[in-house]
């Protein structure tokens, strides 16, 4: 119920604030978790504003589907406009107080729905649950219906809704994006102005059933986030919903995916993928692996509508001076295009090094990078080795030696799993952010005819950074089972170099480069680079 016992509705903090809004701010949108009071807040607008009293305000309040407004808005719209003195008609679906104010319950489930208000003038438009309208319902009702012949009314747009639904993307873009924590003004294309606010549960407790709260434990993870804490970058169809951009209270530290940059080690091996595009976008991802088998995602570079030879200086110039180990292409770069060479060997060439086809996985793909997003420990197995008996371990130390007998009571300690999770880590520069917001778009493909859900990502515009992405990552995971070799060669070779730059005692460097050729040849080391190049 919006009223106490009294017969009195109190606002909490952040619905205040949202009241508080000057209508000089066109739009504001108070977003955010489940039961924060949104749909009630809303409805209270010109209650809590007195526009009510005013001949010739008009409130335009909007859900998705007919349903939702008669199962839901209006007997809530009931409780409230009923102790103002106003009186409902069905048909028309209003509320008409005695000043003769009127409050319009609309809905509007396809787009062609929006022109049956096209005789409209609205003072106030209010979209409940804004995700699930498009985004050319909210501009076309909020930026051609709303307006105001009468100085004492507003021409406003105040909205509320949570994460996920089919308007997630543009809702994020459009007041999330530009001050995630709100309370700032956004000030868009030919100066209109908005405004976000945020709200959890948190901020209405005070009217939230403590049983509500317990049940969105029980949810799915990704639909939790979005919910309990208004995370925008969690949804209900996302496909990497283990990403994570900030820690949660609730998470180990390590469930993290994104790291303030840091000066990477000349010796750490590069990786390069670049996904090829002329009219999209050709997205080249640079990562650098570390010895503890982990990928760092250090640079996106990103061209839009630029030749080959427009391009490739830009990215030449690091693959010159960081010497990739590896550079992949994705496999479409295999074909002539019209030109007697194909993408393939024209990237080849204006590199100025050998660039490999990538793989054309696409699923496999995707459980790789699930894989090097996981930041919980797998379940560790215990081995079976029997009850510790001291007499074999003493007869083990008389006959085989300290070092065998060592292996025996080992045996029995328990199996630790001290992976570093997750393997995958990105730098939280604006480029590479790039990477993380696709990430966080993924949805998956729509279940076929016969019903079966498709286990891909579902293509769009923008992913092209997650196809490069794919790239990387199956370049990365070749890598890894001879990364540890590789490293320490390189490590070990940085390390006779400078110090010959510090003594520039020749006869010590060549004795100390043929000791490390000699013992590469001993243990028989297989280049990577020799593998691919």
């Amino acid at each position: 119920m919006p009223f106490n016992s009294e017969g009195v509705w109190k606002a909490n903090l952040r619905q205040e604030k949202f009241l508080a809004i000057p209508d000089s701010i066109r739009e504001a949108g108070y977003l955010g978790g489940a039961g924060s009071g949104k749909s009630e807040l809303l409805l209270m607008i010109p209650i809590v504003r007195g526009w009510y009293k005013i001949a010739g305000f008009k409130q335009l309040f909007m859900r998705r589907s007919f349903p939702e407004l008669r199962n839901e808005i209006v007997p809530r719209s009931r409780e409230i406009y009923r102790k103002f003195g106003a009186t409902f008609n069905k048909t028309d679906m209003c509320w008409t107080f005695e000043s003769g104010a009127l409050i319009f319950l609309g809905h509007c489930e396809n787009e062609s729905d929006v022109y049956q208000y096209d005789s409209m003038e609205v003072n106030l438009f209010t979209p409940d649950e804004i995700t699930s309208l498009t985004e050319f319902i909210y501009l076309y009702v909020g930026f051609t219906r709303v307006r105001s012949s009468n100085k004492e009314l507003p021409a406003i747009i105040r909205t509320a809704g949570m994460p996920g639904g089919i308007g997630h993307s543009w809702v994020r873009k459009r007041f999330i994006d530009p001050y995630p924590s709100g309370n700032k003004k956004i000030v868009g294309k030919g100066g209109n102005t908005r405004i976000l606010i945020t709200a959890t549960l948190v901020d209405n407790k005070e009217h939230i059933d403590p049983a509500y709260a317990q049940s969105l434990e029980a949810l799915p993870e990704a639909e939790k986030r979005a919910k309990k804490y208004g995370d925008w970058n969690a949804y209900s169809g996302q496909v990497f919903d283990e990403f994570r951009d900030k820690n949660y209270p609730d998470e180990p530290q390590n469930a993290l995916h994104v790291i303030p940059p840091f000066d990477i080690p000349s010796w750490w091996p590069k990786i390069v993928a670049i996904d090829w595009g002329y009219s999209a976008m050709c997205s080249v991802g640079w990562g650098a692996i570390s010895p503890s088998k982990r990928l760092y995602v250090y640079r996106h570079q990103m061209f839009f509508g630029k030749k080959i030879e427009e391009w490739a200086p830009e990215v030449s110039y690091f693959v010159e001076r960081e010497k990739p180990e590896d550079v992949v292409i994705c496999h479409s770069a295999n074909q002539h295009r019209g030109d007697p060479h194909t993408i393939l060997e024209q990237v080849t060439d204006a590199l100025g090094v050998s660039v490999r086809l990538g793989e054309r996985n696409r699923v496999g793909g995707k459980m790789l990078l699930h894989e090097y997003l996981r930041w919980r420990a797998k379940p560790v197995m215990q081995r079976d080795v029997g009850t510790f008996d001291n007499e074999l371990a003493l007869v083990i130390l008389r006959n085989k030696g300290v070092e065998e007998y060592n292996k025996y009571l080992k045996s029995f300690n328990p199996i630790s799993n001290n992976e570093e999770i997750p393997k995958l880590q990105f730098f939280n520069t604006p480029d590479v952010k790039v990477i993380c917001d696709t990430i966080k778009a993924c949805v998956y493909e729509k279940s076929g005819s016969d019903g079966k859900k498709k286990e891909d990502v579902a293509e769009f515009q923008g992913d092209d950074s997650y196809d490069m992405l794919r790239m990387l990552l199956h370049g990365a995971d070749t890598f890894f089972g001879l990364a540890l070799e590789e490293q320490n060669r390189l490590k070990r070779t940085e390390e006779i170099v400078s110090k010959f730059t510090q003594t520039q005692d020749m006869t010590q460097y060549y004795r100390s480069m043929r000791q490390l050729e000699s013992q590469e040849q001993t243990k028989g080391v297989s280049r990577y680079h020799s593998r691919i190049h």
